[in-house]
């Protein structure tokens, strides 16, 4: 069998599930034994690839993830207007996150730096793209209990075929991520789109983002929102930064 490698489960659990965290080593030993016997590993990123490594793969192939957005879309009229669905201005600046909204993708650090963010930049919003209705609700109070209830709007889960009118719409793309080591697919859709991306300055990202490509910022509340800041504040650094995220 070829082990096809998404993630460290072992990595994965622990993180999820605090209690598990003492069993991490057996995790790991059981993780390693399906790795070792396996014909072939085919993780998605460098960091994986060592994890896999370690365990004494016979064979690692890295096969990273690609954008979901075709290259003869770029001139293809938007299906649906984001702004309409959510009652934004002309002159609101558009922040999104496209994907689940379990705790390691770091959704409470990113309500939590948009506050601090929309009290100095008042003409912006949050769009928050996917999820289950359970964390959704979750979310939704923690922003009614900030005060940003008005600003930060949970759209739910959106086909796939949608996504690349909702990334072109919005100026800013967020990637609060705060645990694991794997890049998110996410990455390589909002770097083809274009825009502007905000992320965690943690491996999980900087295999693939750098300072040429994204404002990259500490996993705090404090640094994050100053990411944030940073690109509203400044159309000039949006289109550098999201240009040479294209390229």
């Amino acid at each position: 069998y070829v082990y096809d490698m998404d993630s460290s489960l072992a990595q994965q659990l622990t993180e999820k599930w605090r209690l598990l965290k003492p069993l991490r080593a057996v995790l790991q030993r059981i993780e390693g034994l399906a790795v070792k016997s396996s014909a072939a590993v085919v993780p998605v990123c460098d960091a994986l690839a060592a994890i896999a490594d370690s365990h004494g793969s016979p064979d690692t192939q890295i096969l990273r993830d690609i954008s979901l957005l075709e290259l003869d879309e770029a001139g293809d009229k938007i299906q649906v207007c984001l702004r309409d669905e959510i009652g934004a201005a002309a002159n609101d600046l558009l922040i999104a996150y496209i994907g689940n909204l379990e705790i390691y993708q770091g959704i409470d650090l990113l309500i939590e730096s948009f506050q601090r963010a929309a009290e100095l930049h008042p003409a912006s919003r949050l769009v928050i793209i996917g999820g289950i209705e359970r964390h959704i609700i979750r979310f939704r109070e923690k922003a009614a209990a900030l005060g940003i209830a008005e600003k930060v709007h949970f759209l739910g889960p959106r086909p796939v075929k949608t996504l690349r009118d909702y990334l072109m719409q919005a100026d800013i793309l967020a990637s609060p991520r705060i645990v694991g080591n794997n890049t998110p697919m996410k990455i390589y859709s909002y770097l083809h789109s274009g825009k502007a991306i905000a992320a965690t300055e943690l491996p999980t990202h900087t295999q693939v983002l750098n300072p040429r490509v994204a404002c990259l910022a500490a996993p705090t509340p404090g640094s994050f929102s100053q990411a944030l800041l940073a690109l509203l504040n400044s159309p000039e650094l949006r289109a550098e930064l999201g240009a040479a995220a294209r390229t």
